[in-house]
């Protein structure tokens, strides 16, 4: 279900039956001339997709834009980076009311800089000053209370930021991760499964030298990325369909 196309009796049901809501959050930067500007944000936006068609939840508008400190490129060449004050303000009162809604189980699937990025400690803050404000309608010393009691047990969990792979199941501790360079194999792999029509691989010729965060593109695949695209979609769908919320058959069942 997206949200803004919910009825009011279609989210009071949704409250009521606690069904989790899903943000996916990138940015706008530059990812080398052969991928779009959009890659953080379309490659969060894809696995959210389809794990939402998969196991109910509300789909959340995104969050597109955030900081990138410039990293890759200028305005000239499509980086657009954002502010993290307002972006950080912006995310907080989005939070706010989608927990005043009546929401209590809130994801934001976040792709850029990885767990340390600038991006997601704005998200991360935000989350938190939210969940101050709700504990403090709840007097001192609710610490010592048993969590059963509390309006929100869960109230540390309410809303969770994580990466593509957070609920993955990876094999061992040792199992290659998501490959998810900056524009190299790992996200131009992921891109071409995802929205291969984006994809330019022969622009990289157009680049008298090229980066060093570029120099494996050429060896992705989409079949690769299909694969890895799948590993973080079953992970979060397993996520989301925890706790009671209803999971709905992938599209290889629904087409048996």
């Amino acid at each position: 279900m997206r949200f803004v196309e919910m009825r009011p009796e279609q989210l009071q049901d949704a409250v009521r039956r606690n069904v989790p809501v899903l943000m996916p959050a990138g940015v706008v930067e530059y990812h080398g001339p052969h991928l779009p500007l959009g890659t953080d944000f379309l490659i969060a936006n894809a696995i959210c997709e389809e794990a939402a068609r998969r196991a109910e939840c509300v789909l959340w508008p995104p969050f597109s834009f955030g900081p990138t400190l410039s990293w890759a490129a200028g305005p000239a060449e499509g980086e657009v980076d954002f502010s993290p004050e307002p972006f950080f303000q912006y995310a907080r009162e989005v939070l706010r009311h989608v927990i005043s809604l009546g929401f209590r189980r809130v994801y934001i699937m976040q792709h850029h800089q990885g767990p340390e990025g600038l991006q997601v400690l704005c998200l991360k803050r935000a989350a938190m000053e939210v969940v101050r404000d709700l504990t403090a309608q709840w007097g001192a010393e609710w610490g010592r209370r048993a969590p059963s009691t509390l309006p929100v047990p869960d109230i540390f969990g309410m809303i969770k930021v994580a990466a593509l792979d957070t609920f993955s199941a990876y094999p061992s501790p040792t199992a290659e991760r998501v490959p998810v360079g900056h524009a190299g194999k790992g996200e131009t792999q992921l891109i071409m499964a995802a929205y291969p029509e984006t994809v330019r691989m022969a622009a990289l010729d157009s680049l008298p030298v090229l980066p060093e965060w570029l120099l494996d593109a050429t060896e992705a695949t989409a079949q690769e990325g299909r694969r890895w695209l799948e590993f973080c979609i079953q992970g979060w769908v397993n996520e989301l369909g925890a706790r009671g919320a209803r999971v709905a058959p992938s599209l290889k069942d629904s087409e048996q």
